[in-house]
């Protein structure tokens, strides 16, 4: 890739090294990636939360953050990160650079993200029961909590909806059910298993000694033996012929209702095609000034918000919207009629040339945030693209209308979630 940097610390294991001089601040991201499975995905949500209360050497919380206090403030942070068909546990730790500092503590930042990582709290082959047991209750407390969030839910339901049966219907968060098999024994089986054979990666972004910073990564993690794991594919949501699309109305006590729809794209993430696809989504839904924007809230006044976002490594569109329960078939002809118009060319040359300055302006904000940067290169990693940000901004900038178009015409309706507000008596 060209923008950042790869260093092999083992096969499988790699440093990629990015170089930024506008933070005051460093970051270090360690991933562990594994498939998102049904029979892991709770003890993965689960491991990094007992990972950060605690190691061998800060056995409590207490002097966990008085360790990050002697590090200027640094701050550490652990939980998993979901891409495509396949998910990562996340250790983190930024801190202030040495450039900015009458002290080096690059070599204590490593020091201490080896140590959450490799050096977890363990008796007898066993994490610590206490900890477990409280961990699971505020993990079921926050699977159980999602309902809170109705747009959030609404998503989530729709993803399973559509997704059933795939990976990429899987809650990243696991399932209740699932926590009563989970104990401090196998628990720590699995964290060793994947310390073992999954596939790592290492960010390292900022101001660093790129020299200094590579060596002491390769020092610290330097007992990661070779891997065969590999990244989770993607399988593509494609269109389907004679598709029967999926329609589900869930009633519920709440004030607004959510409308969630999924739409199949089936293109190929690294193909020219993606930057209409961007576009499409742009004009479409995926801006202030988009389609259902300007029609389906303000002119016609069906939604309180509305607007469509698509996934590039799944290839599938969403659509999101909150409405009132008895404008759903209002609002459903209408995002439809706006998705028709668009596969019929029906937008301007206007649209186009601002929905280009809109993408130009987001990506570009990505280099304003560390998280951004490192998320933006994470995902075209996982999908084996080298291009950089600016890249991909000339591209989105040369795509034409019949690029649009085209991408327009691959969208395909699968799935319809209605989360329908109603009286309790009605439930």
């Amino acid at each position: 890739m060209k923008s950042i940097k790869t260093y092999e610390i083992s096969k499988g294991v790699n440093i990629r090294f990015f170089k930024s001089e506008k933070f005051k601040t460093n970051s270090i991201s360690l991933y562990i990636h594994l498939p998102l499975e049904r029979k892991t995905v709770t003890k993965a949500a689960l491991l990094p939360r007992i990972l950060k209360r605690g190691s061998q050497k800060y056995p409590t919380l207490t002097e966990l953050s008085r360790q990050t206090e002697e590090l200027y403030g640094a701050s550490v942070g652990l939980g998993i990160a979901r891409k495509g068909d396949g998910e990562a546990i996340r250790f983190n730790i930024q801190f202030v650079s040495d450039k900015f500092l009458n002290d080096k503590i690059t070599h204590d930042a490593v020091e201490l993200l080896k140590e959450l990582v490799l050096c977890p709290k363990v008796e007898n082959e066993s994490f610590d029961k206490t900890w477990l047991e409280q961990e699971k209750e505020n993990l079921k407390n926050l699977i159980e909590g999602l309902i809170n969030d109705k747009k959030e839910y609404a998503s989530v339901k729709c993803n399973e909806i559509m997704f059933e049966g795939d990976p990429y219907g899987i809650f990243e968060y696991g399932y209740v059910e699932d926590l009563k098999d989970i104990d401090e024994k196998n628990l720590y089986e699995f964290y060793k298993n994947l310390l073992n054979t999954s596939t790592i990666d290492i960010f390292a972004n900022g101001s660093f000694d790129e020299d200094e910073v590579v060596a002491e990564l390769k020092t610290a993690f330097s007992a990661f033996a070779d891997r065969k794991g590999g990244y989770s594919k993607t399988k593509l949501a494609c269109p389907e012929e004679n598709i029967e699309v999926k329609k589900v109305v869930e009633p519920m006590p709440t004030s607004q209702s959510k409308l969630v729809m999924g739409f199949n794209c089936g293109i190929d993430p690294k193909s020219e095609d993606y930057y209409g696809l961007m576009m499409f989504s742009c004009v479409f839904g995926g801006s202030p000034f988009s389609k259902l924007f300007n029609n389906v809230r303000e002119k016609l006044s069906l939604a309180y918000y509305v607007f469509s976002s698509a996934d590039r490594q799944k290839s599938y569109m969403k659509i999101s919207a909150g409405i009132e329960a008895d404008k759903f078939d209002a609002a459903y002809d209408e995002i439809m009629l706006q998705i028709d118009k668009m596969k019929k060319g029906d937008f301007s040359d206007d649209e186009i040339l601002s929905a280009k300055k809109y993408l130009s302006t987001s990506l570009s904000s990505a280099n304003d945030s560390m998280g951004a940067i490192e998320n933006f290169y994470m995902g075209q990693i996982l999908i084996d693209n080298d291009e950089s940000i600016e890249e991909l901004i000339s591209k989105v900038q040369k795509v034409d209308r019949d690029a649009i178009i085209k991408a327009a015409n691959t969208v395909q309706e699968d799935t319809v979630y209605f989360l329908k507000g109603a009286q309790e008596n009605e439930v």
